[in-house]
């Protein structure tokens, strides 16, 4: 065990699009996701000195799920009490993955205290995440793009597929998906909006989940074949111009996404139809059920100036550029 702090940083999720949730596939859920450098997470967690377990940075929810999330770890490792402190943060329930990626951070800075390493996977076991997903953990492990394979159909799932098909806080207990994809990110631009859209969670978000799935099975076929013989391809063969496509058609056309966008109305609606219509934007998207979308341009300039058109007319709250993040979590020891 270390006297000194550990600082855990690490990046965003930004989410294409979620692939089967139909009621007739052999598996459920899976995901294509991206890392990106910002906004970004820097958590330091530190022995306390007086024996109390603190968060200090954290908005209310955030500071409630830690608090529970280290009463779990400290059970596991034995550990001591610690001071945690959110240095920068992600926004809550936008689309970036910060719920997952933040009891991760914590969690691996803890484990460090601890004398331990912890394996990722394993970590978001333990703290109940990655029961719809797995981007949020295989991103803070590997960074860049993946996708991931989602989690085997029982034999009963055709009879009840509500059961299963839930989001992560109230699905049942399984291991996290392991990326079948997975792949360094190109040096492409990206532009992240943060709209005026709503956000969703909590009971009312598994209200709406279950409003919305099953979905067809043709359009679950049709988003996996966007997703392996569109999105994953032209990543790998860093053909920029294939890559927007398949963004673009999965915004616009398929199923799932158009139901995620409907939630959203016209805040998003917007924002998607000027970006569609924008010749500085190559491509558009919404991350899960948003309100954060995200864009690609050849001409940042020019696609800086649309970004401050919207901002001028409110149709977006904050925008800016980023990376993608190839590296996933990173961990130092500090003074």
């Amino acid at each position: 065990m270390t006297g000194h702090a550990v600082q855990v940083s690490g990046p965003a999720r930004l989410s294409f699009t979620l692939i089967n949730l139909d009621a007739m596939s052999l598996r459920r859920n899976g995901i294509a996701a991206l890392a990106v450098q910002r906004p970004g997470l820097t958590v330091r967690v530190r022995p306390s000195r007086d024996g109390e377990f603190r968060v200090l940075g954290a908005e209310p929810e955030t500071s409630a799920d830690l608090s529970a999330a280290l009463a779990t770890l400290e059970k596991l490792w034995d550990g001591p009490p610690v001071t945690v402190t959110l240095t920068r943060a992600l926004p809550q329930h936008s689309g970036f993955g910060s719920k997952t990626v933040t009891l991760l951070a914590v969690g691996r800075a803890y484990a460090a205290v601890c004398g331990h390493e912890a394996a990722l996977p394993a970590l978001s076991e333990a703290l109940g995440r990655g029961r719809t997903s797995g981007a949020s953990t295989g991103l803070s492990e590997f960074g860049g793009f993946l996708v991931d394979g989602g989690h085997r159909n029982p034999a009963d799932f055709a009879d009840a597929p509500a059961t299963y098909l839930r989001p992560s806080r109230f699905a049942q207990p399984v291991p996290v998906p392991k990326p079948v994809v997975k792949l360094p990110f190109p040096p492409w631009s990206i532009l992240v909006l943060l709209t005026n859209g709503r956000h969703l969670g909590g009971t009312e978000e598994l209200a709406w989940f279950q409003r919305v799935t099953p979905i067809p099975e043709e359009e679950a076929r049709r988003t996996a074949q966007l997703v392996f013989m569109g999105l994953a391809p032209a990543v790998a063969e860093s053909d920029y111009d294939a890559f927007c496509d398949a963004v673009n058609e999965i915004t616009f056309v398929s199923h799932f996404k158009r139901e995620q966008i409907a939630f959203q109305g016209v805040a998003v609606e917007d924002v998607l139809a000027a970006g569609r219509a924008a010749p500085a934007i190559d491509a558009i998207a919404l991350s899960v059920t948003g309100p954060a979308c995200f864009a690609f341009t050849r001409t940042p300039d020019a696609a800086r100036d649309w970004a401050e058109s919207l901002k001028r007319r409110g149709l977006v709250r904050d925008f800016w550029f980023t990376n993608a993040d190839n590296r996933g979590l990173t961990l130092d020891h500090v003074a």
